[in-house]
């Protein structure tokens, strides 16, 4: 009779042991979690939602274009080249390029948009990071407000 009591006894302290010990891990990855550095994409993240519906009218006149403009980049000589369609030639776009690091908004870079013969731009990104870039590209034309997106992997 007593090695029923002991084997009763045993799955007591088992239940304890699992209880205590789940309760430790859950506590300790509370703590991990909130020790870790969250760092939003954006400092203003809900002023950036507001005006979301405007960013799609943007990208959808940008998708209306018979001809996008695109960027190309020489990793020799680590110049990006932005190139314009022809049919905006005549009418100098105003705007900004931000070169967007996802893995870190630390290194994201931001240019005004210069135009040399209103179809190319070249910017120079000396020690450029490895990695995904997003280059994003705002620009009037005409009164007219268009968006553009597109990935780049340096290496």
């Amino acid at each position: 009779m007593s090695s029923t009591q002991d084997l009763g006894r045993f799955w007591r302290w088992g239940i304890v042991l699992a209880i205590a010990c789940s309760m430790v891990f859950f506590v300790g990855l509370a703590i991990w979690a909130s020790i870790g550095d969250v760092e939003l994409v954006y400092d203003n993240y809900y002023a950036k939602d507001v005006v979301f519906e405007q960013q799609i009218q943007r990208v959808e006149r940008t998708e209306a274009l018979s001809f996008k403009p695109f960027f190309t980049y020489n990793q020799e000589s680590q110049i990006l080249t932005l190139k314009f369609p022809a049919e905006l030639q005549h009418h100098s776009p105003l705007g900004e390029v931000l070169m967007f690091r996802p893995a870190d908004l630390h290194k994201d870079r931001l240019f005004e948009l210069a135009l040399a013969g209103d179809t190319l731009q070249t910017f120079k990104l000396p020690n450029l990071a490895t990695g995904l870039w997003r280059i994003k590209l705002n620009w009037t034309s005409s009164g007219i407000e268009y968006y553009l997106e597109q990935m780049l992997v340096a290496q």
